[in-house]
């Protein structure tokens, strides 16, 4: 990482400590910046971070980079608080799991042309844990970043943020906003939404014979409420339409059921089945 020598990571949680111990075994100076001392110790003492702040001002003013770990709702005022401080030729990105919203931020505190510093990122990886405690070097790699520039992004800066990905071992790809929030509606909140919901179904005696199979779909309701608020909030449009999409499927297999259509069930099952085992690796 040649032409970055200095990143700074506003909230160091499971992603942001796992793109930190990566980027240390690599020699890159990483600050953190978050809102607890605990969090920060902690994010020290795993070796996620070389130094730890509470205020943005001082490292964001040397970093080559900065990216934004935090929930997508407080991003608006880390875009006002880093601007000023923000070096020539620095770039901006983020973890976030919406960019229609982000971008607009974004186009708010530093306009739509090729001067903004932001270019969006979405690393589809972590699992239900939060905290730096749980960070790993591994994390990372091997999984998709899916990398959201505007039209008017310099490509010689959308290139630099891909080549930082694939420098802590991710595969990457390029969308729209408007095309990354309708995919991660359907394959990355819808499934957590609905675990959340499963989560509130049964009955606490149900819950005593619960076996494997109920802990597999309900994992994904242990992630951080915090995190889920301000992506619902941020994405309701694409969510809603991925709902309504399920509600369909769902009400076409309920159909099938009531009216003892075995075989259509079967049939049902096995394309699900099928699709499943051949496009999902």
């Amino acid at each position: 990482m040649a032409e970055i020598k200095h990143v700074t990571i506003i909230g160091v949680g499971l992603i942001g400590g796992s793109i930190g111990k990566v980027l240390r075994k690599d020699a890159v100076r990483v600050s953190g910046v978050g809102r607890r001392e605990s969090s920060l110790k902690a994010a020290l003492k795993v070796g996620a971070i070389d130094d730890a702040h509470l205020d943005c001002s001082e490292p964001v003013a040397t970093s080559d980079l900065v990216i934004l770990a935090t929930p997508v709702g407080t991003f608006e005022k880390y875009f006002r608080q880093i601007k000023p401080l923000l070096k020539r030729g620095a770039i901006v990105t983020d973890v976030g799991s919406t960019k229609g919203e982000v971008v607009r931020s974004a186009r708010k505190v530093w306009g739509s042309g090729k001067d903004n510093p932001f270019i969006g990122s979405h690393p589809m990886a972590g699992n239900e844990n939060k905290g730096p405690q749980h960070a790993t070097i591994t994390l990372l790699k091997d999984a998709l970043c899916i990398i959201t520039p505007l039209a008017k992004t310099p490509k010689a800066k959308v290139q630099r943020v891909v080549n930082f990905w694939k420098n802590l071992g991710m595969q990457t790809a390029q969308m729209t906003p408007a095309a990354h929030d309708l995919s991660a509606a359907r394959v990355s909140h819808l499934p957590h939404l609905i675990s959340a919901a499963m989560m509130m179904l049964p009955a606490d005696g149900d819950l005593e014979v619960a076996a494997t199979g109920f802990r597999d779909m309900t994992r994904l309701a242990g992630g951080d409420p915090e995190m889920w608020r301000d992506i619902v909030a941020t994405n309701r449009k694409p969510i809603i339409k991925a709902i309504d999409e399920l509600l369909k499927a769902g009400t076409k297999l309920r159909t099938l059921i009531d009216t003892g259509n075995e075989k259509a069930v079967e049939k049902f099952l096995a394309k699900a089945k099928t699709r499943r085992d051949t496009k999902i690796s």
